[in-house]
């Protein structure tokens, strides 16, 4: 294994049990049994160290899996385009309490599909949709795969007939063709009403940081994340040389290698992303490995700077981690949720992160982050199957095992 600079030489050394964390062996074991997953890589880190770090199982059928696999991020992209954003409010560039329609003009037209009598009306909005809202998830802009009212099956089949679509495929458009094609479409409710997981949020806070910055999304994540992080194989679209470090996608459950036409939203399970290379996908199109993500989530728990490298600051990542929703609750798990992650403020929910305080997201493809202040740690988790909801449990006993250590 690769000699890191930030492992310690026992768990101990930071506090946690070195007998705890052997539990892993036997949580894992019994998912790759019942065919869940078939190889997953786990890191726990404490006051800035890596308490453990170990790939489990295997990332192909003859191929053990490696701690230098590179993943599928899917939506743990989300928070690294939040951090981009950040970025630029630290600068005093963007505030959040901007209009997105100061970015994005089409926005100054947006209208909101409401049904009444029977059928749906396009009605003017209370209020101009901020940038606040579009990272919490409240602006009323859906996904295209939303559905379950009037108002959410009308936007969404709206953006359809647009021919934009917000999963995981490779678009042959750039993030500012989507935006122009997804800015006038009508939203699902009125500003800040209710919660709805949406990407083309994501999107559109990406895009506001292209127009803000003047570069290409994928050039400013490098130049002002991924390299002064020394995040040296987190991008959009590895070069080929990286792409034998990939796992397979596996069908939960069944232990199937999955193909292409298995996985809705993908072009290939193996690397994932087409040809096209133009489409920089924030919202769920990075790909990296577990220590690049550990070094931006240790970055996060630091309060915005790691190895003397401020990327944030403190405000900004206390603006990110803490409940902006009120009462309102994310519909996968039922917490809480700041910008672009969930935030775990009661034990009330279908899926228990650290502790109380703690705070990361997921990715479509069975990857977690969390992030717990109280104890200084956080944990990354990391493993490749579809669909994602029968791994949610292995994900928080990883979790717990962490925490319990």
């Amino acid at each position: 294994m690769t000699a890191y600079k930030e492992m310690c030489l026992v768990p101990e050394d930071v506090g946690l049990s070195s007998e705890i964390l052997a539990n892993y062996d036997s949580v894992l074991d019994k998912a790759f049994e019942d065919k869940i997953l078939k190889g997953a890589v786990v890191l726990v880190a404490r006051h800035g160290k890596i308490a453990h770090f170990k790939a489990y199982g295997y990332a192909d059928e003859d191929k053990k899996m490696d701690t230098e696999c590179i993943f599928r991020l899917a939506s743990m992209s989300k928070m690294v385009g939040t951090v981009a954003l950040m970025q630029l409010l630290d600068q005093g560039k963007v505030m959040i309490s901007d209009p997105v329609a100061r970015y994005i003009p089409a926005f100054a037209d947006k209208k909101v599909a409401e049904f009444k009598d029977g059928k749906i009306e396009l009605v003017d909005p209370v209020r101009p949709i901020t940038v606040h809202d579009i990272l919490t998830m409240t602006s009323g802009i859906v996904s295209t795969w939303s559905a379950g009212d009037p108002g959410r099956d009308y936007s969404a089949g709206e953006m359809k007939k647009a021919g934009i679509n917000d999963a995981m495929h490779d678009l042959d458009m750039t993030l500012e063709e989507y935006i122009d094609l997804s800015a006038p479409i009508p939203t699902a409710a009125q500003p800040g009403e209710t919660w709805e997981y949406s990407n083309t949020s994501m999107l559109t806070a990406a895009r506001i940081v292209e127009i803000v910055s003047g570069m290409p999304l994928d050039q400013y994540l490098e130049e002002n994340i991924f390299k002064p992080l020394g995040m040296k194989d987190t991008a959009f679209f590895p070069d080929k040389d990286k792409w034998d470090r990939f796992p397979f996608v596996y069908a939960a459950e069944t232990g199937e290698k999955l193909t292409e036409l298995d996985v809705p939203g993908t072009d290939d399970t193996r690397v994932a992303f087409g040809s096209n290379r133009k489409f920089f996908n924030c919202a769920g199109g990075l790909m990296g490995t577990a220590y690049d993500y550990y070094r931006f989530a240790q970055m996060l728990l630091n309060g915005g700077e790691l190895d003397g490298v401020r990327i944030i600051s403190k405000h900004a990542v206390d603006l990110i981690s803490q409940n902006h929703v009120g009462d309102k609750r994310d519909s996968f798990y039922g917490n809480a949720w700041g910008y672009m992650a969930n935030v775990q403020v009661d034990w009330n929910t279908t899926f228990n992160y650290m502790g109380l305080g703690s705070w990361g997201w997921h990715g479509y493809w069975g990857t977690v982050f969390n992030i717990y202040p109280e104890k200084d740690m956080l944990t990354i988790f990391m493993t490749q199957c579809s669909p994602e909801p029968p791994s949610w449990k292995i994900q928080e006993q990883a979790l717990s095992v962490a925490s319990s250590a």
